[in-house]
């Protein structure tokens, strides 16, 4: 039987990018417009925050020295928890309304982002559905800190992450309620073959973050869906895990096993458990260690 419980008492107003340090063994978390970055182990001890020098976060990405590389609004930076300090690494030319949204790290070690098209995300919001035409696009960020456009242009970015062997890339489009997956070149860097893996088609639910468990599965989070999908890599839907939050918006695998589900999700909302983190026990399947920006699988 699956076990839920409460993480900690803090109420997020929008928790988003779970990340478990299997180094640490701490569970690390961002609150999206509150710019701050938590911390704590797993059964929510420890609990610790850093402030971000700027108005919101919207994703990050452990650093294999210390720190992380953190995007907020239309910039990626090197964010030292120590000092406080914030250092830009890149900054593309974009229209008003873009700005980052979610990134993980490859085998490699490089960071892949990417954009929310703010002018895609009011007409979806104002009702409309079709011919939608989105104009957000997908980066990679080097180990050496150059940045370079990959994939296809995307509405709202959001659970970028990898099959375990790291050749295929899945990222959500939460504007068009589409699931991604790409060809990924881990010698590049470089995205071939997009293809539609999953669509959301019931209610308001779309896709938010996401991760992949060591059988390759993708574990999507269902924004306004109340609950967390699992997909086989052919795109079937192959469970369903109920969350007493509204808009669960990350998931990651945690704990010494990498066996516990942790979710986090937006609060302000009448659900029991809005903007609290959850952790699952007993789901019977392990996650994957995260990976570290500048950190490579096959060494140093």
């Amino acid at each position: 039987m699956v076990v839920m419980r409460t993480v900690t008492e803090t109420i997020l107003g929008l928790g988003e990018n779970l990340r478990w340090d299997v180094d640490e063994e701490r569970l690390y978390w961002i609150d999206v417009f509150a710019a701050t970055v938590y911390r704590c182990d797993l059964a929510g001890r420890d609990l610790r925050s850093w402030k971000f020098p700027g108005d919101s976060i919207s994703s990050l990405a452990l650093r294999k020295d210390g720190g992380a590389l953190v995007t907020s609004v239309a910039g990626v930076y090197l964010f030292d928890f120590d000092s406080g300090d914030a250092d830009p690494v890149f900054r593309p030319e974009v229209s008003d309304g873009f700005g980052f949204n979610d990134g993980t790290v490859d085998h490699r070690g490089r960071f892949i982002t990417g954009m929310a098209d703010g002018p895609l995300i009011q007409a979806v919001f104002g009702g409309r559905r079709d011919g939608l035409t989105p104009s957000a696009k997908l980066y990679r960020i080097d180990t050496d800190l150059s940045a370079h456009v990959i994939g296809d242009p995307i509405g709202v970015t959001n659970g970028p992450c990898l099959s375990p062997d790291g050749s295929t890339l899945y990222c959500g489009d939460s504007a068009l309620r589409l699931v991604y997956a790409w060809d990924y070149d881990g010698a590049t860097g470089e995205t071939a073959n997009r293809r539609t893996l999953a669509r959301f088609t019931d209610g308001d639910a779309m896709p938010d973050g996401a991760t992949v468990d060591d059988q390759g599965y993708l574990w999507v989070a269902a924004y306004q869906g109340g609950e967390v999908r699992r997909y086989a890599p052919d795109g079937t839907l192959d469970r369903r895990i109920p969350v007493p939050a509204a808009g669960p918006t990350s998931v990651a695998f945690a704990g010494p096993e990498l066996d516990v589900l942790m979710v986090t999700s937006q609060g302000g909302g009448t659900a029991e458990h809005d903007g609290r983190i959850l952790a699952f026990h007993n789901l019977g399947v392990r996650g994957l260690p995260e990976r570290k920006f500048g950190q490579r699988d096959d060494g140093p």
